[in-house]
């Protein structure tokens, strides 16, 4: 199976754990992607771009919306809202009429939108509406990161080398140190944890 969003590609996987390039590289190209897709569960976000897709949110203050965990934007195309409780997004804000937060990036990394906040006096409908119904507002743009951090990058190279040891480590012992036995870890490399910590979502309460 082709690597779908992963954080390597397969030559980066192959030059990083040294495999033989000639052997069969269907079960590395898996192990890529599930390892990609682990970094994102224990972060809450994930690191790879969206085609433009419209998602549903609700403002609790009228003013405010907090995307909340893998759901960070890249760029915002379309920001409307239900204004009379139909199920209908009939109200469209003028990109003049909101802010996207933060507004400033963190160099050296481009971290993505995490808000939105109407301007010029303008509010959105509260939720719920007065029918119980959720998700009121609407945006639709590109979602993720504008590049996966280098960090994120790394951190998924140790991954799939600790994985691509199971297949010579029985019972998880990968041979005998200096110090004894020594064992692969059985969920992710502490490098690794070091390097996804400053990426985690505040708001994550997925993976420990």
């Amino acid at each position: 199976m082709a690597i779908v969003n992963g954080y390597l590609t397969i030559d980066e996987a192959v030059s990083y754990i040294g495999v033989n390039e000639t052997r069969d590289t269907t079960e590395l190209e898996d192990v890529v992607t599930s390892v990609s897709r682990l970094i994102d569960r224990y972060c809450g976000r994930q690191f790879f771009q969206s085609t433009a897709t419209a998602r549903t949110f609700d403002s609790l203050d009228g003013l405010h919306v907090e995307f909340g965990p893998f759901n960070d934007l890249v760029f915002a195309t379309t920001v409307a809202y239900d204004s009379n409780d139909d199920g209908t997004y009939e109200s469209t804000v003028s990109a003049s009429g909101y802010q996207l937060l933060p507004t400033t990036n963190t160099a050296p990394i481009d971290e993505p939108y995490t808000a939105l906040k109407l301007i010029n006096g303008s509010t959105f409908p509260y939720s719920p509406a007065a029918s119980g119904r959720v998700g009121l507002i609407r945006i639709t743009g590109t979602w993720g990161w504008a590049a996966v951090p280098a960090e994120v990058k790394q951190a998924a190279r140790l991954m799939v080398a600790e994985v691509a040891k199971l297949q010579d480590a029985p019972l998880g012992v990968a041979g005998f140190g200096e110090f004894g036995v020594t064992r692969v870890s059985r969920y992710m490399p502490a490098r690794a944890v070091q390097l996804l910590a400053p990426f985690r979502h505040p708001l994550n309460v997925g993976l420990a």
